[in-house]
């Protein structure tokens, strides 16, 4: 997979700030208004659980976190990359995608737990320990940078730069491996290592960097390209040239041996194979992120 090249970069200009705390228990509403619910031509709905097939309606939970959930001004609309996958599903499996915006991870596993949601929208990092407790459905690779604010006056041109910083991240994701793996940089090099700041969402992440309450935010790549471009002049990024960090998997997260993982798996693949998956994964600047298959449990091979 082709490398970004590791540099701080700012972009001119001003705006305002991506990721706004929601202040609702739970929001829920159809992502695919455009999408039939009938099951004519759904050559997956045959193979759904019985209690989807009589409602027609497959329940996603997810956080407000663009550019994955774009929660728009109205507090209803809903865009971005889920809602996209949710609408080239749709018709493959012949129900509705509806989503219910939480505030943060753990209550969307606790959702997944009680039977409440079908499916998390993620993206959320695949390990062997979490496939242990869950099915996770990968169709994004992770690649990391690190956000620091210009106002903060830190510059950076390499990971080591980071070394001894306070690193805020959403707790349980990816970006806390990736903080990890810099700090071991930083040992062999005879600095100190990062500070964990683990946060309850990105929105906080971000909140923290800009407060002071840490130095730099740990996000995706495709976050914080998205936070740089809605923020002019007002954030740099540093990313890893190498991959020396290493690429993750990350995907949707189900009930351990759910009835729908495997139906929903055959029917990524149907999104991969019609081209729509690499459509979306371009149109919202992740073809660096593409992966290139849907896999079931990759960290474990169950």
């Amino acid at each position: 997979m082709p490398s970004r090249p590791s540099h701080s970069r700012a972009l001119a200009g001003a705006g305002h700030l991506l990721y706004r705390a929601l202040c609702l228990g739970a929001l829920t509403w159809a992502l695919g208004t455009t999408a039939s619910a009938q099951t004519v031509q759904a050559p997956f709905f045959d193979r759904l659980p019985a209690s989807v097939k009589s409602t027609k309606v497959l329940r996603m939970v997810g956080d407000s976190f663009a550019p994955y959930r774009i929660v728009g001004d109205d507090s209803k609309t809903v865009t971005g990359i889920d809602a996209d996958m949710a609408r080239a599903l749709e018709p493959l499996l012949g129900v509705k995608i509806e989503l219910t915006i939480v505030s943060n991870l753990p209550a969307m596993l606790a959702g997944i737990d009680t039977g409440r949601y079908d499916f998390s929208a993620g993206p959320l990092l695949s390990t062997k320990a979490r496939e242990e407790r869950y099915d996770i459905l990968t169709w994004l690779l992770s690649k990391p940078a690190f956000v620091l604010p210009v106002a903060g006056g830190r510059k950076t041109s390499r990971l080591e730069d980071l070394c001894g910083l306070r690193i805020s991240f959403p707790a349980g994701s990816a970006q806390e491996e990736y903080a990890r793996k810099v700090s071991e940089r930083c040992v062999s090099s005879k600095q100190p290592t990062m500070q964990l700041v683990p946060l309850a969402d990105q929105n906080a992440t971000v909140l923290a960097a800009q407060s002071g309450r840490a130095d730099v935010a740990g996000m995706q790549l495709a976050a914080a390209l998205y936070l740089q471009q809605r923020n002019p002049g007002k954030f740099t990024i540093q990313t890893d040239e190498t991959d020396g960090l290493g690429i993750l998997n990350q995907g949707f997260v189900l009930k351990k041996n759910a009835e729908l993982s495997p139906v929903l798996h055959d029917a990524l693949k149907q999104v991969w194979a019609s081209g729509e998956y690499g459509r979306i994964m371009d149109k919202w600047g992740l073809t660096l992120a593409k992966a290139p298959e849907p896999r079931l449990n990759p960290s474990s091979g169950k």
